[in-house]
């Protein structure tokens, strides 16, 4: 009997032992003494014979086996068996024998043993689903993916919000004392090395990078957003002013609080905006107002206006940034409130 046993414990569901038994039968089983035969088996699981080659497939009775250390025990009935195999090796890939007869007769046995390994995770069952229809106006939450009953999910609206009639993205905002997207954590909105932008105490100065790339500002923010894949994107950027407006209805809170449940909690509800304060920019800006590099557009969502102001917080401490996502033809205009 040719049997295989692991040298070390192993990780096994359905068994507390892997015995692989080859029964060879030799010249004492065949009127023929020259002729040499073998019948291999694991666990009772008889191997499948081909010519020469034996596959002996545990898949389906247990769920874990190891394959990298067995020993072979091996009952010939006369015959040897070449390599030794009482030598620990990996089956792991197929293992070559050879059963010489005492007359001196050989065959070549080929075996090959199929297991799991143990932590091997079955692939999932692929899941198809269909997510709910995208409307032309208002909002819907953002397709996440299909569940394990195939059902349909999405992102929760303090994630990302969909607007239906621009077709862009919002990140979601949540609520005080929440981390990197809570309505406290207020921005600078340095986007420039060489535009005179920041504040230094005394004249106004070009930020630097560290400055831009700060979790304290716009940049630095989009950046952080990016790398948690947010709502399955890493794409997030700054929006610019016609597109935050888009979002602004008419009375107070001048946004939508059931899709945008955290963004208007106060009268300061100042989000930045991507666009400079420079030429050429919406007609309803009065043109008294001095233009520079270090103010720049944000929307107010308590109060529905537009406005510009210093992007350092030392004058502006209480703005804050909603990213956004794809891209749109719509550009939407708010009245101006002058504060700057």
């Amino acid at each position: 009997m040719f049997i295989l046993q692991s040298a070390r414990p192993l990780k096994l569901i359905t068994s507390l032992g892997l015995a692989v038994s080859i029964a060879l039968l030799g010249a004492c089983s065949s009127s023929d003494p020259t002729k040499v035969e073998a019948d291999f088996q694991i666990n009772s699981v008889k191997g499948t014979v081909s010519g020469q080659n034996v596959t002996i497939d545990l898949t389906a009775k247990e769920a874990c086996t190891d394959l990298t250390n067995l020993v072979a025990d091996v009952e010939a009935y006369g015959a040897s068996v070449s390599p030794n195999p009482k030598v620990a090796r990996d089956y792991s890939q197929p293992v070559k024998f050879t059963v010489t007869a005492p007359d001196g007769t050989q065959v070549v046995y080929t075996v090959t043993v199929k297991g799991n390994s143990c932590g091997y995770t079955p692939p999932p069952t692929p899941t198809s689903c269909t997510p709910a229809a995208i409307g032309t106006t208002g909002y819907s939450l953002v397709f996440k993916g299909c569940d394990a009953n195939n059902v349909a999910t999405y992102y929760d609206k303090t994630e990302c919000v969909r607007d239906n009639g621009t077709g862009l993205i919002w990140q979601g905002q949540t609520g005080p004392g929440t981390g990197l997207r809570g309505n406290d954590q207020f921005k600078s909105n340095f986007d420039s090395t060489s535009a005179l932008q920041k504040w230094d105490g005394s004249n106004w100065v070009a930020p630097t990078t560290e400055d831009i790339n700060a979790d304290t500002n716009s940049v630095g923010f989009k950046n952080a957003i990016n790398s948690t894949n947010l709502c399955g994107g890493n794409n997030w950027r700054m929006p610019t002013f016609g597109e935050l407006a888009c979002l602004v209805k008419g009375e107070k809170p001048a946004i939508d609080q059931e899709w945008f449940p955290y963004v208007a909690n106060s009268q300061v509800a100042a989000y930045w905006t991507s666009t400079p304060f420079t030429l050429p920019f919406n007609a309803f800006v009065p043109f008294d107002i001095e233009l520079t590099d270090h103010k720049a557009f944000y929307v107010n969502f308590y109060f529905g206006y537009g406005n510009i102001y210093y992007r350092d917080k030392t004058y502006s401490p209480n703005w804050l940034v909603m990213l956004v996502r794809g891209t749109s033809a719509t550009s939407c205009q708010i009245p101006y409130e002058s504060n700057g």
